[in-house]
């Protein structure tokens, strides 16, 4: 029914495309060139922590400025270090350092910009249809998680990693488009312009601090972030060296997880009211079981239906917690609490993985996926035990 919200989904299918290409990608790039589970780890922490402080500027930035025109330019830049790397990649000069660099560049500007593309919805669609649309556009990663693996799987086998860091590249021109051609309805009007930047930084952490609602949402997005979702690193470990599927099994794995997440998107575009505390809870003490089964697992006919489980489980605790985000901070604010979120959705993972990656390397892969697994259990405990109004969330 949102013209905008259309532009906006369209084009996002087209530039997730491209990401889940260079994803499989970069992961089999790494691996490699230095057949390291720590570098895998390293690669992903470097770009998380150099992307911090930037993912804070996003949330001042989607306050202050038009979030459509901010958009448009991060979209832009964002074509850049994908090519140059798959000029290098071509050339056969790439190094590791190369692959850090541009993931790094790649991650400061999505900082910039992620905080702008999540606070933009509600303009997009309005507060009452935010969680739909929230869901739509889960449904959207993960159709594109379930389609370009194995195809990026394919290409690499057949032409090496350069095509599929060229067609993220390309892919983000989608989005430049479909940001160029918008007209969002005006976010009202703020005052952050006349506050100074450590009062402006300071507000998103206090609405989360205020709210044991969202504090207990924040912390278990970080607990999600560093330990349930700590096996996407190590997939290149599983398809190399203990499931022997080389590159094509690698973009299988991620598909996989990409199935399973796309029904998880879907069963909660029809979500009823009243249930989402609990449906939270369910998924939350769930998951840690099924990643500790997929540690262990070196049959791909057991390993594929429980990478389906975890995205499903993983897609239904990342949308509640997102929408609850959005809808219950006032919009003045919206920008800095949403830019918290994003960072700890997509840095915890990072930072989480380079510990993961460390104990693969000493311990085993499947030893360090059944310890993340037992510390998120826990988290989840702990969570609903300090904070019994998220359980109660409607």
């Amino acid at each position: 029914r949102y013209r905008d919200f259309r532009l906006y989904w369209l084009a996002f299918n087209v530039s997730l495309l491209g990401l889940a290409f260079q994803n499989v990608a970069q992961g089999w790039l790494v691996y490699r060139l230095t057949n390291s589970a720590t570098m895998l780890g390293v690669t992903g922490f470097v770009s998380a922590i150099l992307a911090a402080p930037a993912m804070i500027v996003g949330g001042l930035v989607a306050d202050r400025f038009p979030r459509r025109n901010v958009l448009v330019v991060t979209q832009a830049l964002l074509v850049i270090p994908p090519v140059v790397l798959a000029y290098l990649i071509w050339r056969d000069q790439v190094q590791v350092w190369h692959v850090i660099a541009a993931t790094t560049a790649m991650g400061m500007i999505a900082a910039i910009d992620l905080p702008s593309r999540t606070s933009i919805v509600p303009q997009l669609v309005g507060l009452d249809d935010t969680l739909n649309a929230q869901s739509l556009s889960s449904a959207a990663r993960q159709v594109t998680r379930i389609i370009g693996p194995v195809l990026a799987g394919m290409l690499i086998a057949w032409k090496g990693e350069a095509g599929p860091y060229l067609i993220n590249g390309v892919t983000y021109l989608a989005m430049v488009a479909a940001f160029a051609a918008m007209r969002p309805q005006p976010a009202p009007a703020q005052s952050l312009r006349q506050e100074g930047l450590r009062s402006s930084l300071l507000d998103g952490f206090q609405v989360i601090w205020k709210s044991s609602i969202l504090l207990g949402l924040f912390v278990m997005a970080i607990a999600q972030g560093m330990f349930l979702n700590s096996y996407l690193t190590l997939l290149p470990v599983y398809a190399g060296d203990i499931l022997r599927v080389g590159a094509p099994g690698l973009g299988w794995l991620n598909t996989a997880i990409g199935v399973g997440a796309l029904l998880g998107a879907l069963w909660m575009a029809n979500l009823e009211q009243g249930r989402r505390g609990r449906v939270l809870f369910v998924a939350g003490l769930l998951m840690p079981v099924a990643l500790a089964a997929f540690a262990w697992s070196q049959w791909m006919g057991l390993t594929l239906p429980l990478l389906m489980v975890l995205g499903g489980g993983t897609v239904v605790i990342r949308t509640i917690t997102t929408t609850m985000f959005l809808t219950v901070v006032p919009d003045q604010v919206r920008g800095r609490v949403s830019s918290l979120a994003t960072m700890v959705y997509f840095g915890a993972p990072y930072i989480g993985g380079l510990p993961a990656g460390f104990l693969a390397e000493h311990w085993g892969a499947p030893a360090a996926l059944t310890l993340a697994a037992i510390l998120f259990w826990v988290s989840m405990v702990i969570i609903g035990l300090k904070t019994p109004g998220v359980r109660r969330l409607e």
